[in-house]
């Protein structure tokens, strides 16, 4: 079923030196045939293929990809995996390391799908928990539907109001998803929302993300948003107790301060034998939790919780394993658009809740569309508006729309290319230059507060597609350094110095930083003393010693990655000129929408364009069960 004429180890071995597998993947094969023998070389490949998968953030190894892409056939035409599917699948179950579900064994076979038992296990446990609790649905009270209507303003002329509807459904339902690109409004939507559940009484709500940077962002929203409700509201104080805006919480925390850390060790303080304390826990940036956060925060949440879950299902998976969110939404996936599945009992009563008329989203196979929303409507970007229009034509991986968007005169998109000797980067660095002056000139002026500067800093980032490189964080940031110097806006004498913006690498729960923290340098006004200036979840400004600072770089420039959970007025994406075969895996629909989403009024790419339209055609697919079991269905199998 195999041929080749090597022996395992130099099979192995010359597998890793043309970088079909890592050290990681090989070593991995040679333990589980050390610790399994006579299993024979198939094993061990299928192993190492596996190990390969969970590397790429993958939860499992589908086996009906290895027969007709060959892993190896390609780069390493000696070896050769020769069988059809249910052959294959055959002789995988044959291994005595591997079982199915509920056996003790350190593999597990679920239809066509190879696991690590533990991968297996997450995804089972977290599939059989969100349909518990979606199968759990509440009596929704007259005040409850009273205050609905007055929350959301008839405008039936316009169409179905979605931001009503996901406030119904979320308020029907034990577990709900509210999802939506940038701009349509998930936070204004879960404000009313929690408004509408303190109206019924008191409830212990808890609200997280999974970064530090993410968690501000919330709480900053929450804030905005409570204020303009207030606002909205007042002409209606005699029908709505206003008082329950107050009781609307407002310092969000991330996953892993919720559940609670334990020094030295992967568990966690909050788990099913100590539940967490609350009634209602929303979870922003809900893309960015992997499969085993997921399956940790669902442990620790009481039975009677709601569980709400807000995010972008487009934008970038976690950096872990599996892509839990895009899972979820999976099944409202059609061939060219995204389409609301509901059972027809439920639409009518979320048609007779809002008003609205959901007959057309009726499904005969509704899986758990009835907890499930999607917000299609962009109150940040109009229908023209140009970076709405390229953020579309990449999302739907529309090379021709890509190409209109840049070849149109909007002001808001700005091309440059690479070109020779280096054009393109000095035409970057002088955009910087002028965008970072906006701070760096005010740094030591006493009517300047730390939040103030703070605030200025952030409505330029350069965002680059990689780490390493001349185009990647590290050379980006080296260069505008130098640039910047140069200009005469910063001094770089030493490691530490008045300006230099820093992003957290490591949590450092003693000091209350985390990994994306972003600080800055900043001379404190009483002392002159140089500190590390950030912005709490709370509003208020942490000054820690630049000694004290866990593990921090520069961040003139951050990756893609990191931007997640934040908004800048101008971003500038940066994509290396010639990808390496390692980085083309990198450059995906998802990294380039999420970099194009993060700006507001201007962005930029510094590029070519036949990287940004490669990058914009392959999409993120990641292996995984976990649809198919929550959606039931053939379409996601």
């Amino acid at each position: 079923m195999i041929h080749t004429t090597m022996p395992l180890e130099s099979l192995l071995k010359q597998l890793e030196q043309e970088r079909l597998l890592t050290p990681l993947d090989r070593h991995f094969a040679l333990q589980m045939a050390a610790m399994h023998p006579g299993q024979g070389e198939l094993f061990a490949v299928i192993c190492a293929l596996l190990s390969r998968q969970l590397s790429a953030q993958h939860a499992c190894l589908p086996i009906d990809a290895i027969v007709p892409d060959n892993p190896f056939g390609q780069r390493n035409p000696d070896i050769r995996i020769q069988a059809d599917i249910s052959t294959l699948i055959t002789a995988i179950a044959g291994f005595s390391a591997v079982g199915q579900s509920g056996d003790n064994t350190p593999l597990v076979l679920d239809g066509n799908r190879l696991y690590l038992k533990r991968y297996f296990d997450f995804e089972q446990r977290v599939a059989n928990r969100l349909l518990q609790a979606a199968a759990n649905r509440y009596t929704v009270r007259a005040q409850t539907a009273q205050a609905l209507q007055v929350l959301f303003a008839d405008n039936s002329q316009q169409g179905i109001d979605w931001q009503k509807v996901a406030t119904a459904t979320a308020v029907c339902n034990q577990f709900a998803v509210i999802t939506g690109g940038p701009g349509t409004g998930k936070t204004t939507t879960v404000t009313k929302l929690l408004m509408l559940l303190c109206l019924s009484g008191d409830m212990t709500i808890r609200l997280v993300a999974p970064t530090g940077k993410a968690a501000a962002r919330l709480s900053e929203s929450i804030k905005a948003s409570k204020q303009r409700l207030r606002s909205e509201l007042s002409p209606y104080a005699g029908q709505l107790d206003l008082t329950a805006i107050d009781a609307i919480p407002e310092e969000a925390a991330t996953l892993h301060r919720l559940l609670g850390v334990i020094p030295g060790s992967h568990q966690f303080r909050h788990h099913s034998g100590n539940p967490l304390h609350l009634d209602l826990l929303i979870v922003d940036e809900a893309s960015m939790v992997d499969l085993p956060m997921m399956d940790r925060l669902l442990d620790a949440l009481p039975a009677h919780a709601r569980l709400i879950l807000l995010g972008d299902q487009d934008q970038l998976a976690s950096v872990e394993a599996g892509a839990v969110l895009a899972d979820i939404c999976a099944g409202l996936k059609t061939a060219d658009d995204w389409q609301m599945r509901y059972e027809e009992t439920f639409a009518a009563a979320l048609g007779r809740l809002t008003r609205a008329d959901l007959t057309a989203c009726v499904s005969a196979s509704p899986g758990i569309g009835n907890n499930l929303c999607m917000l299609r409507h962009s109150h940040r970007f109009k229908g023209d508006a140009g970076i709405g229009v390229l953020a579309k034509a990449v999302n739907q991986c529309d090379k021709a729309a890509i190409r209109a968007a840049w070849q149109g005169e909007f002001a808001e998109l700005e091309w440059i290319d690479h070109g020779a000797q280096r054009q393109g980067l000095e035409s970057l660095l002088r955009q910087a230059c002028e965008a970072f002056r906006d701070y760096l000139e005010v740094i030591h002026r006493p009517d300047f507060t730390p939040e103030a500067i703070i605030e200025r800093y952030n409505q330029y980032r350069i965002l680059c597609a990689t780490r390493a490189g001349e185009f990647g964080v590290e050379g980006i940031n080296a260069h505008v350094t130098a640039a910047l110097k140069q200009a005469g806006l910063i001094n770089p004498t030493s490691e530490f110095y008045p300006g230099r913006p820093v992003i957290i690498q490591n949590n450092d729960y003693n000091l209350g930083l985390f990994n994306g923290d972003i600080g800055i340098i900043l001379p404190c006004h009483e002392s002159r003393r140089l500190m590390a200036h950030f912005i709490q979840a709370d509003g208020t400004v942490l000054k820690v010693l630049p000694a004290r600072l866990p593990g921090h770089e520069t961040c003139f420039a951050m990756t893609v990655h990191k931007s997640q959970g934040s908004e800048f007025a101008s971003v500038a994406l940066v994509l290396p000129p010639t990808p390496s075969p390692a980085q083309w895996q990198l450059l995906t629909k998802e990294l380039v929408y999420t970099a194009i989403t993060r700006a507001k009024c201007h962005f930029t790419c510094l590029g070519s364009h036949r990287v940004f339209e490669g990058a914009s055609m392959q999409r993120t697919l990641r292996a995984s069960g976990l649809a198919a079991r929550l959606w039931g269905d053939s379409d996601n199998q």
